[in-house]
């Protein structure tokens, strides 16, 4: 049988802790847990040097998501090579680790698409409400003491159109959150869903949803085809005035083209919680009334952590 000391983990937590100091207390009672902060890339790569050289590291927690640091490549796991085992994240995706070189060095990857899909879609639909009704552009006329100044009556929810890109996990309850404010859903997937899984949307080509739509809502993982969905060519094609919501990945969304979209009055206002070149911003969008900007904030919920724990490590 293997002995106490051979079942025992050394494992590094990269991020703030939200939730689980209890637990991460009684895992150090059999394992030895080492904390590095996550406050951006060049950091990290040095902290992970130096935990590296004080011994070996058996598995790696990414505790307040990773896309802050990303490209998570060979600079973070090969100092922990040859004794790394797992790498685990908060978050859906993995478009910003390098699984190739994990997969090749025998090392598993997870995350936690579940657990945070629902803060997530939450995000998504608190956005589609904001760009509806304006919000940021009332918010900052507030501020700014111009009281209502120039702000101009919005679209009533009721009988809007939303077109869900990607009717996934995050898409299916934006889908059932935006019906209660009496919103269409319309959406598009590489496949149509069973009927059963419609929830009363109805499924429309990836054209008919760009031409179709009110309010776009993007929730496409970012691949190679995915990259840029939307450019010029797409924005075109969508309804003038159209509201456009992102809380996928920034570069699904092609930012000099939504720029443009939005100059031209194609687009009317947009609610973001991802960007192209994070955490980067278009100056265009940081200047805008008409652009509700958030931090990749979606999946924070202080519950996020809890799933690395109880979904992967028991």
């Amino acid at each position: 049988m293997p002995s106490v000391a051979q079942l025992s983990k050394t494992i590094v937590v990269v991020g703030e802790v939200q939730a689980i100091h209890d637990d991460l207390k009684a895992f150090a009672k059999r394992h030895t847990i080492k904390y590095i902060p996550n406050k951006n890339r060049q950091q990290l790569v040095k902290d992970v040097k130096r935990v590296a050289a004080e011994g070996r590291v058996d598995i790696l927690f990414f505790m307040d998501g990773s896309l802050k640091s990303a490209p998570i490549n060979d600079d973070v796991f090969n100092p922990f090579l040859p004794h790394l085992s797992l790498v685990s994240g908060i978050g859906a995706g993995f478009d910003h680790m390098d699984v190739d070189l994990l997969e090749r060095n025998r090392v598993y990857y997870s995350n936690t698409p579940k657990a945070v899909s629902h803060p997530t879609a939450t995000t998504a639909t608190m956005l589609i409400l904001e760009t509806v009704r304006a919000a940021s552009q009332a918010e900052l006329g507030v501020r700014r003491g111009e009281w209502r100044g120039l702000l101009q009556p919005t679209p009533d929810t009721r009988g809007l159109v939303v077109g869900i890109l990607g009717m996934g996990t995050i898409g299916k309850i934006v889908c059932q959150q935006v019906q209660t404010f009496g919103m269409q859903v319309i959406y598009h997937n590489r496949r149509r869903l069973p009927e059963n899984e419609e929830m009363g949307a109805k499924y429309v080509s990836f054209s008919e949803l760009l031409g179709a739509s009110d309010v776009i809502s993007v929730h496409t993982p970012l691949t190679a085809h995915t990259r840029h969905l939307l450019s010029d060519s797409e924005f075109a094609k969508m309804r003038k005035g159209v509201f456009i919501v992102n809380t996928s990945r920034g570069a699904v969304i092609d930012e000099q083209a939504l720029v443009r979209a939005m100059e031209s009055g194609r687009v009317a206002r947009v609610g973001l919680d991802v960007f192209e070149k994070e955490p980067a911003v278009h100056p265009y969008l940081m200047k805008s009334d008409r652009a509700t900007l958030l931090p990749v904030s979606s999946s924070a919920v202080r519950q996020g952590d809890l799933a690395i724990l109880t979904h992967r490590f028991t």
